[in-house]
């Protein structure tokens, strides 16, 4: 600090001045590129650096201080709350429900356009409406961190509002976590190298003032990594090879591979990001559920099947929250996020083929949860229809292919008021959001909202991606070791 100075600036005593806004300053102006030059959430509270027990304010100062912290540090415990909320949750005037995104920052924006929830600028303007994304935030795409730090955002800006936005897990985001990146695009794979390193920089520009990395870190996952090596020595097989860069974790460590592998193309960073008890991991997705109920109307990003209920929604989110931060045993996923009948990967009543939906199956769930009258589903691409319902309304389906990754379609959003009593689907046409009415059955209990214009919308003639709605979930119990096992012991 200062010109001919080349002492650290942590041991610098002009260091003391700017301590306190130094950390929360890099936090920030990470977080604004891993957005894309967005705004983004305000950054974690700052514990009190080292040098400022030396010198106190006037008198009250330190009453202010704390009273600030706490404001900061509610703030951010409501960013990453570490788990989901309740499953049911009271009704709401207006309930918007957003399919399927998958790393399209552009298209996930229109679609927040079309329900009437962000301005140009990108800032919340729904009021008290309560939104739910449905999950599938990750994969096909290259704007996965910048969509994550968006929906953050948006989270506080919709609670501040006294509205809220419900952002859930989808089968791609269990996936990543277990390290099963095959539906990770070669823009993605890159993406979470610049998360990488952009997240080492600000280590490196906090540690210029004595700051510990925070929020800025790469490690956390290392309980994944450790299960490997453990796993290696006691079958007696030869450590994995290579350097690790970091002080604390010794050369040929499996946690060494996940830390230290960036090459073109690496998926390691973006294991080290998603792994169970990963920064990303923990930040963004330990909290998100994957069965929500708002009313009468319970989303699920498959669907939830009888089995589901009485083994309890609540142990659900519960169990792949735990999981997903790590505090699990390591291993392969809840059963019921996994597999083809699970949570976030069953399609019984998703299919745009209506011979092809179990009616029968979604019925017998509905019969377990008194005042439950539908539920919102994503997970398959429901084209050319785009919105629909079926089984008389009961399910409403609202994955309509939306990231380029899927075809590109037109997004559109659920739009449900008073608890049921209307429904419509809405798009944005470029200058404001239009409604229109939801195609399908709907069966004679709910009204279908009108067009707000006339429109000619003809079936789009758009190609899907026939590989998301004909695979039905990786067969855990035929492949025990999870991805990030695999991966890092050098199988994939």
């Amino acid at each position: 600090m200062g010109a001919g100075k080349s002492r650290p600036l942590d041991t610098d005593p002009r260091c003391e001045t700017l301590a306190p806004i130094w950390g929360p300053f890099v936090d920030a102006f990470v977080d604004t590129l891993h957005a894309n030059g967005q705004a983004v959430h305000p950054p974690p509270p700052r514990k009190p650096h080292r040098a400022a027990s030396r010198s106190k304010g006037k008198a009250g100062s330190d009453d202010q201080d704390d009273v600030k912290a706490r404001r900061l540090s509610d703030a951010h415990a409501l960013r990453s709350p570490g788990c989901p909320g309740p499953v049911f949750r009271p009704a709401a005037e207006r309930l918007v429900a957003i399919g399927d995104l998958h790393g399209d920052l552009a298209k996930t924006t229109e679609a927040f356009r079309a329900g009437g929830l962000i301005d140009g600028s990108g800032a919340w303007i729904g009021g008290s409406t309560v939104a739910v994304q449905v999950g599938d935030q990750l994969d096909r795409g290259g704007d996965e961190v910048a969509i994550l730090h968006m929906l953050e955002r948006l989270r506080k800006e919709a609670r501040d509002a006294g509205g809220e936005l419900i952002v859930m897990n989808g089968n791609h985001e269990t996936l990543n976590v277990a390290g099963r990146f095959r539906y990770a695009f070669e823009p993605g794979v890159e993406d979470f190298r610049r998360w990488r390193g952009r997240q080492l920089m600000g280590a490196a520009l906090k540690a210029k003032c004595g700051e510990k990395p925070g929020g800025c870190t790469i490690v956390g996952a290392a309980q994944a990594a450790l299960a490997v090596d453990r796993k290696a020595e006691k079958n007696g097989e030869p450590p994995i090879r290579g350097t690790t860069g970091l002080k604390d974790v010794p050369a040929g460590a499996a946690s060494g591979r996940l830390y230290a592998d960036t090459g073109s193309g690496c998926t390691m960073p973006r294991l080290a990001a998603l792994a169970p008890g990963g920064p990303m991991a923990i930040r963004f997705l330990a909290h998100q559920p994957v069965a929500v109920a708002v009313g009468s109307t319970l989303f699920a990003h498959g669907g939830v099947l009888p089995h589901h209920v009485q083994y309890g929604l609540e142990r659900i989110n519960k169990e792949t929250s735990e999981w997903i931060r790590g505090d699990a045993k390591p291993g392969p996923p809840p059963v019921h996020v996994s597999g083809g009948r699970s949570v976030v990967w069953a399609r019984d009543y998703g299919w745009p083929q209506r011979h092809k939906c179990d009616c029968d199956v979604l019925r017998g769930a509905l019969d377990l949860m008194p005042g439950i009258e539908r539920v919102v589903v994503g997970h398959t691409i429901q084209q050319p229809e785009g919105v629909n319902a079926a089984c008389d309304g009961r399910v409403l389906r609202v994955d309509v292919g939306m990231s380029a990754g899927c075809g590109g379609s037109t997004p559109e959003v659920l739009e449900i008021l008073n608890d049921g009593e209307k429904v419509a689907r809405c798009r944005w046409d470029g200058v404001k959001a239009v409604r229109e009415p939801v195609t399908g059955n709907l069966g004679a209990t709910t009204t279908v909202v009108a067009s707000v214009v006339e429109t000619s919308v003809k079936p789009r003639e758009t190609s899907v991606v026939e590989s998301k709605q004909k695979g039905v979930g990786p067969s855990w119990s035929s492949d025990y070791r999870s991805g990030w096992r695999r991966r890092l012991s050098g199988a994939i």
